[in-house]
């Protein structure tokens, strides 16, 4: 079997355009729901309708960009690298089938691609495409075929003579990227540990740098995601802001814990070792710990409670108290103060206690 055909650089990219429309078509659902379910986890509870919509949007692009876009000037910046290797390659040529291979002839040149060579044989509308082992694409226009029965002819001999050399010789083969793993660095965190075991894989297994790139993307995808959820994990400000809020909040329940702990035993606790509570501990503490406490001191009958505040030095400026409203007549033991404990009120109140 003999033909010729010439083949323009055209034909490829639009080859190439097709192909991966239609492998992006094969996931459409996938397509639609990873974009969603990221979308919703990114609207966050309470629910917002705005970062679910630019959540979806974004991951919908990514999705896209990673399945479509990516593969697709993957093969383009392969095709360009061969074009530039094998002048010849996009020259009027003579293909014809021989023992060893297809044979291809120029009119400056002539070689011959094995069938170790080539991993599988296709077929669309316009094209018999051959898959090689270099993970590039060698097209035949179906022109250049005198009738469908001569392609099918032509695609049958071709398998056979592949699936006889990869059944002699198997260390031939190419082991395909799985770039469909890449959906894993969709999921928040997951993600971020895949794409370090396919940055791995990409530079030692399979030698595929894009792959090692889609690794990169699964950690920085995280990466943003939680950094945008979370601002404080980044932003000191943010954190102390957080914390602060959090410190108030949990010494409000720790004094409903003390007043408590009164009404059972009739006095209020001399330390926190008397008191079985967890909100004795200050979230803008570094740890949990003896250290790591709330202020609390008792004064007669009354108490004292505060946080160290950011510095962790208490009795200074950034000292937090709790957020409570106490009238005078109130039975609540907390002393009142503004923004610091009036220690000549404390001193007093000590001095009558002795």
């Amino acid at each position: 079997m003999e033909f010729e055909f010439e083949i323009t650089k055209s034909d490829y990219e639009s080859f190439y355009k097709q192909h991966y429309i239609n492998e992006l078509r094969k996931r459409t659902i996938t397509a639609i729901l990873i974009p969603l379910l990221i979308g919703y986890s990114y609207g966050g509870q309470p629910f917002d309708l705005t970062k679910f919509i630019v959540g979806t949007f974004v991951s919908g692009f990514l999705y896209v960009a990673l399945f479509y876009l990516t593969p697709y000037f993957i093969s383009i910046n392969r095709l360009r690298k061969t074009i530039s290797e094998e002048p010849e390659y996009l020259k009027k040529k003579k293909l014809s089938i021989t023992d060893e291979g297809l044979h291809s002839e120029t009119e400056t040149s002539s070689r011959t691609k094995k069938w170790e060579s080539i991993v599988s044989v296709d077929s669309n509308e316009e094209f018999v495409s051959l898959r090689l082992a270099d993970k590039s694409i060698y097209l035949i226009p179906r022109r250049a075929f005198v009738s469908d029965n001569e392609v099918t002819d032509f695609m049958g001999i071709v398998q056979c003579e592949v699936t006889k050399r990869r059944g002699i010789d198997r260390s031939s083969d190419s082991e395909e990227v799985p770039y469909i793993r890449g959906l894993i660095c969709f999921i928040p965190l997951i993600g971020a540990f895949a794409g370090f075991i396919f940055i791995l894989q990409g530079i030692f297994k399979y030698k595929d740098k894009w792959f090692a790139l889609i690794g990169v993307f699964g950690i920085l995808f995280t990466i943003v995601l939680y950094g945008t959820l979370f601002p404080e994990i980044w932003n000191e400000k943010i954190r102390n802001e957080k914390n602060t809020e959090h410190a108030k909040v949990w010494m409000n329940n720790l004094i409903k814990d003390i007043e408590f702990y009164k009404i059972q035993n009739g006095k209020y606790p001399k330390s926190f070792d008397d008191l079985d509570s967890y909100s004795i501990y200050d979230p803008t503490q570094d740890s949990k710990g003896k250290n790591n406490c709330f202020n609390y001191k008792l004064i007669g009958d009354k108490y004292l409670l505060f946080s160290s505040g950011i510095d962790r030095i208490p009795n200074t400026k950034d000292d937090i108290y709790p957020e409570i409203c106490i009238a005078d007549r109130s039975k609540i033991g907390l002393l009142k103060y503004n923004c610091k404990p009036d220690t000549t009120q404390l001193r007093t109140k000590e001095s009558t206690n002795r």
